[in-house]
This record gives structure tokens, C-alpha cells and sequence, in this order.
């Protein structure tokens, strides 16, 4: 009944059923967000429109072509959506919204019509304000991806179980509203990881008030994976010890 199973010394054998791992990198992932249902943004950067419509939980409208989305909270009144393959930042705190195509590097910065922008209100480039930043995000039981920022246009990661291989990918930074950030990384994972094996492109809108992360995995050609993760600064030299992070099986 309960899909219980004990080994023949009565010991409880746990299996992927009933636990969180068969959920992979997606296991820490926030219940989806539904705040941005009904509502409709006109958003400009002083030359181009764009109309975003969220008719209900699921369906949203980018210049009346229809798309399935999500939507993973991170702050108050920020969110990270995903429009179909493409992805939007929706910072209703500034009242800004960034369009990022899923198959292109270049964004859309749009500023909400009819709504007050504060003085000095940007999605901007992050400049170096990454450079030096040592970080894993821990996406499910044992499961995370550490970013190591070499310099304003480079990023060293690593994958779970073996940090040995050391993938130097090129990345893009974007300043949201301080202290979250938006890195966009484009690359491959290392084999026997648990990266996707054909891992694409990462997305992580992060917040380093509250050391967490919500974000886009690309593989494949598929929609993208929603995922959140919880942060632990490394050291350079750190070997991982997993019984000192929280989440671990």
C-alpha cells in the first residue's frame, strides 16, 4: 500500500519512488508562481514594443503568438518566466521586464508603459561585478553546479559528483535590481555528471541577499527545465565535504 520494502533484517531499503532524487536537478525547484495570471504588460525600449498577456495560470500571449509559460518567484516583485522556449525577467519592482530568446544573446530592455520607472531604474550589464565570485548552487540532494567567475566574460564550472573537470564557458551578467543578478551561460556539461548530457545554455536569476537562485537548464532543443537552487560559497582549493551542506539524502 505504502510501497514500502525492508531488506530480511527488517531495515528499510528507501527507493527512487518515494524519494526526492528521481527529480534530479529539478528535486529543490519552487511551486510555480501564478501572480502574473491576468495581467498585461506593454513594454518599450523607446523604439520597439512588445505585449505580453498572461491570460490565466498557463497561457500567455508575446505579441499575440500563444505560448505555454512558468513562472519561479525570487524576490517580492521579481520573477523569472518562461515563455515557451524564450524566457522573460518581470521586475515589477523597477517595472521593467527583460525578453531573452532562447536561441539568441541579445536581449530586449523594456520599461513598462503607463508605469513609473524610478529614477535611475536599468537592467544593465553587470560589468566585473562577478569577477571573484565563488559560489555552488545546490539544486537537489547532492546535486549542484559550482561557478567560479574568472573575469567579466569567462566563468569555471563544475558539476556533481566529480568537480575534476573544469568547463571554462563564456557568460553574460546582468544587474537586475542589486543584489539579484541575472548570469547567462552558454555550454556544454561535462560527461557522467549531473549536467544534461546535452546540456545547452544556463540561466540563473540570483539573489545574493537570500543565496538562492531560480533559473532556465537548455537541453537538447527541448523547453527548458525550471529549477531553483540554495548557495554555498566555495574556496578555491575546498574539497566538497556533502555532510556539512543542508540537503543532502
Amino acid at each position: 500500500m505504502f510501497n514500502y520494502k525492508y531488506d530480511e533484517n527488517g531495515v528499510y531499503i528507501g527507493n527512487l519512488a518515494n524519494k526526492g532524487e528521481k527529480y534530479g536537478i529539478t528535486q529543490y525547484r519552487f511551486p510555480h508562481n501564478y501572480e502574473l495570471a491576468k495581467k498585461s504588460f506593454t513594454i518599450t525600449d523607446g523604439t520597439t514594443e512588445h505585449v505580453i498577456t498572461f491570460e490565466d495560470k498557463h497561457k500567455a500571449f508575446v505579441d499575440g503568438k500563444e505560448c505555454e509559460y512558468e513562472s519561479l518567484k525570487i524576490q517580492v516583485k521579481t520573477y523569472l518566466v518562461r515563455l515557451g522556449y524564450d524566457a522573460a525577467i518581470v521586475d515589477l519592482q523597477q517595472n521593467l521586464i527583460t525578453l531573452i530568446p532562447g536561441l539568441g544573446k541579445d536581449y530586449f530592455y523594456g520599461r513598462i508603459k503607463g508605469a513609473e520607472i524610478p529614477e535611475g531604474a536599468a537592467h544593465v550589464d553587470a560589468g566585473d561585478t562577478m569577477v571573484g565570485t565563488n559560489v555552488a548552487w545546490y539544486l537537489g540532494c547532492d546535486r549542484f553546479v559550482w561557478h567560479e567567475f574568472l573575469d567579466e566574460k569567462t566563468v569555471r564550472v563544475r558539476w556533481s559528483p566529480n568537480t575534476d573537470p573544469k568547463n571554462d564557458l563564456p557568460y553574460k551578467a546582468t544587474k537586475v535590481n542589486f543584489p539579484v543578478l541575472l548570469v547567462d551561460i552558454w555550454g556544454y556539461g561535462p560527461f557522467y555528471s549531473d549536467a544534461p548530457n546535452t546540456l545547452e545554455r544556463c540561466v540563473f536569476l540570483q539573489d545574493y541577499d537570500h543565496m538562492m537562485t531560480v533559473g532556465l537548464v537548455y537541453a537538447g532543443g527541448e523547453y527548458p527545465m525550471m529549477v531553483t537552487g540554495f548557495a554555498k560559497y566555495m574556496d578555491v582549493e575546498e574539497s566538497f565535504d556533502k555532510n556539512s551542506v543542508a540537503g543532502n539524502s
